[in-house]
């Protein structure tokens, strides 16, 4: 049996033959474990690998064996001097794959124990892994994390959608009395910025089943990395808000448009404030959102979304709009202590 070997993997000095195999490794995975995504290219991917983020550090190991790259792990957690910061001290994220061809023979073991060692390094008390496959379930389950938040992952083809339904839908809501503010490329940053503690608010309805995590923030950083993307290699930031006469936010939906994986739009967050909910108008803004980018990209064939498995509300109108279930994403969670004992075990497994 091949040993093999862990490095860290910088992409800002890695050279031409590891970028190679990474790829190769990156591809192969895709294929087993994501083969309806669309993947990005080789040199798009070496871009967005080299991006530094301003709010989170993102280290990366590959597993080695023979001279190829066999399985890779990445880690993420938020920079000290990042605002919040505090926060998210406890809170490490991980996740990583190892080939098919690879499996059963410590690989994912050995990558793991790298981000264990980095949780003591920086103090992290959580970490959090996900997985949609059985191999992953099997393997985090294994290491002995906890399931805390099913997503489910459903896709409407554009095509095949009840076009007058979702009309019929969204004109019911015209006599709400609430504006309409859409956009369909660009939201101007103004803009974006009064939305921020808006798109908080709304998102603390959401479900996280157990998450432990930091209280989830929408920042202008965040947005203003996506948009260099989106200006850089052709893109579209969706974006549909419902203005009370008071001027609150009654409702929102977005979604984004990647010309990179041109067939397949991506709906985000939709959310209806408290007080304005049981009169349609999540239905309307899903019909909103759908028609929106139906006419602004007739390339994309594909609309995708994700849920809580808990969420039965959006899940129905996801359902009647014309979404099918198409993946289920479980979110894990480890603490550093139960991967102590863990990492003893694996040491002394190593040793027979």
């Amino acid at each position: 049996m091949a040993l093999i070997e862990i490095r860290a993997f910088d992409p800002h000095t890695a050279g031409p033959e590891i970028w190679r195999s990474f790829h190769e490794s990156r591809r192969a995975l895709s294929a087993e474990l994501d083969p309806d995504d669309p993947i990005l290219s080789d040199a798009e991917t070496e871009i967005e690998m080299r991006r530094v983020d301003p709010l989170y550090d993102c280290p990366r190991w590959i597993a080695v064996a023979e001279g190829k790259v066999i399985g890779s792990a990445r880690a993420a957690f938020r920079r000290p001097e990042a605002p919040n910061a505090a926060e998210h001290a406890p809170f490490l994220f991980a996740s990583g794959g190892v080939r098919s061809e690879a499996r059963r023979r410590g690989a994912g073991s050995l990558l793991l124990r790298e981000i264990h060692a980095l949780m003591h390094n920086l103090d992290k008390s959580v970490l959090t892994l996900a997985a949609h496959s059985e191999p992953g379930h099997a393997f985090l389950i294994q290491v002995g994390a906890l399931a805390k938040l099913s997503t489910v992952s459903s896709r409407a083809f554009l095509s095949q959608l009840d076009w007058p339904l979702l009309r019929h839908w969204e004109d019911n809501a015209k006599t709400c009395g609430l504006d309409w503010e859409c956009y369909s490329d660009r939201t101007p940053r103004e803009a974006l910025l009064a939305l921020l503690p808006e798109f908080t608010g709304l998102f603390a309805d959401v479900p996280i089943g157990d998450l432990q995590i930091a209280p989830v923030q929408y920042e202008i950083e965040g947005y203003d990395r996506w948009y260099e993307t989106l200006d850089r290699v052709g893109g579209a930031h969706h974006l549909i808000v419902l203005c009370a006469p008071d001027g609150s936010v009654a409702g929102l939906t977005e979604a984004m448009w990647d010309s990179r994986t041109p067939t397949v739009v991506y709906q985000q967050f939709t959310a209806i404030a408290r007080p304005w909910r049981g009169r349609g108008l999540a239905k309307a803004l899903k019909a909103a959102i759908l028609r929106q980018v139906h006419e602004s990209h007739p390339e994309a064939e594909i609309m995708r979304t994700g849920n809580a498995e808990s969420n039965a509300v959006m899940r129905a109108i996801n359902a009647r709009a014309g979404f099918k279930p198409h993946r289920r994403l479980v979110e894990y969670q480890i603490s550093r202590e139960k991967l102590d004992l863990w990492r003893l075990e694996f040491s002394q497994r190593k040793l027979v």
